[in-house]
Parts: structure tokens; sequence; C-alpha cells
């Protein structure tokens, strides 16, 4: 029964400012990408400045909303970590106890025996307790960080293209009217993990299997027919991947400037 402390995923000012001297190539981009911002300098026309002040909204907006996810799962790591430092020993204890039944019930990949073992054995109750409940705060990011990809990416598209209004909910059709609106969402860089953000939201909520397509992500395949919480999700990756991808959309929305 191993319980080990995780890092929390850090805000995109946090993520820059930790960054900001790596000679990483692709940080570098990133880093690199996060300082431009809409600009409307030399621009006489007030139509295109007002659009331009808007692009700064939204910019702003959708930051402010991915870092309010990533700190809504800051207070559940924060209290999964204290969890972990009062209790991981005394429940490794109990497991040695035992003889390390927990342990190898977990690693045998029998699920089904954890609802019995959960009803007569309280301490591995606790355990799987702890190890569910920051399960679903990463799963809740997830859910959450593609709900804030769809919306603004639709308000971003509304915002090109007022022409267009009740737009569709389904993915495809949301990247035609993108690409009627002049935005063309899948070249842009960090659309790979966008669509996986979109596909592991999907199955945490409808199938909560890890089937064949989610084995083609990495860190998925070792776990192909288990329950979705069997999987140690890149939130990290997914977290300032959302970032980069809505910082990409806005940028080619119009005139740029880097800071």
């Amino acid at each position: 029964m191993k319980l080990e402390k995780v890092e929390f995923i850090p805000t995109l000012n946090e993520y820059v400012e930790l960054h900001k001297d790596s000679s990483d190539p692709q940080i570098k981009a990133l880093f690199g990408d996060f300082r431009e911002f809409p600009s409307s300098e030399n621009q006489k026309c007030e139509t295109r400045k007002k659009f331009t002040h808007q692009l700064s909204g939204l910019r702003q907006a959708v930051i402010n909303r991915i870092d309010d996810v990533i700190m809504c799962n800051r207070y559940a790591v924060a209290q999964y970590n204290h969890n972990v430092e009062v209790l991981a020993p005394k429940l490794a204890e109990y497991d040695q106890h035992y003889d390390g039944m927990f342990s190898q019930m977990i690693e045998s990949g029998h699920e089904d025996y954890h609802p019995h073992a959960r009803l007569g054995f309280k301490p591995f109750d606790i355990y799987c307790e702890i190890k569910n409940a920051k399960t679903i705060a990463n799963e809740g990011l997830i859910i959450h960080l593609w709900a804030t990809i769809e919306q603004h990416v639709k308000q971003a598209i509304i915002l090109k293209d007022k022409s267009q209004t009740g737009l569709p909910h389904e993915w495809d059709k949301i990247l035609g009217c993108a690409r009627r609106a002049g935005i063309n969402l899948r070249r842009l860089p960090s659309f790979k993990i966008i669509d996986e953000i979109r596909v592991v939201n999907n199955k945490i909520k409808h199938l909560y299997i890890v089937d064949q397509k989610l084995c083609k992500y990495k860190g998925f395949a070792q776990h192909k027919g288990k329950k979705m919480n069997a999987v140690d999700y890149r939130v990290h990756e997914y977290a300032i991947g959302a970032h980069h991808f809505m910082n990409r959309v806005i940028s080619s929305m119009g005139p740029t400037v880097r800071y």
C-alpha cells in the first residue's frame, strides 16, 4: 500500500518563472509563445483596435480560468500530500502485518476484490479513499480543462466571425467552424495534447475503461482493460498544453507583439 507525495501543477506565471532560464529548446519555445500578446500598435481603425482589446480580454480570461482549475486541483493535492505524510507509514505497517497481502492484491490488478477488502479492512479503505481522491481531483482537472478549451474556442470563433451563431457541440464540427473563421486549430503546435485531453475526458465521463483508443497515448497501454483510476494522468502536460493551445489560438487571430 504505497502512497507518495506529488508535485503541485504550476500556474502559468509559476511555470514561466520556473523555466525562464531553461536551455531546453521546447521549453524556450513555450516561454517565447507565452510572452506574445495581441497588439494594436500602428492600428488606426477603431474597429481593429476594439477587436484587439477583445482578444486581450479573451486571452486573460482563459489564463485566469485555467489557473483557477489548477488551483482547485492544488487544494485537493495539498490535502492528499498531508494525508500521505501522516498516514502512509501507518498503512505500510498495517500491510506488513498482513505479510503484504494488500500490496499483492493491488499489484495483481484484481480490482474486483477491492470493494470487499474495503468493507472488511478499514485501513485498506482509508488507503483507497486517499488514492482515489487524488485520482478524482486529477480527473476533475482534465474535465474542466476540456470544458474551458471548448468554451473559449467557441468564443474565439464568434469573436472572429460574428456571422456564426449557435455553434455545435461536436468537436469535429467546431473544427470546421473554426476553419471558416480563418482559424486552423489542427495546425496549432499543441493540438495533439489537446485532442488527447478531449479523448481522455470522454473516457472518464462515459466508459471509464482503458481501451485501445487510449492505448496510443503515453502512460495508458500498460493499463489496457483496467479502470481509468489505474492511470497516472499526465496532468502537468495537460495543464501547460491547455495554456499553450489557447495562447496559440488567440495569437493566430490578429497582430501580436512579443516582450
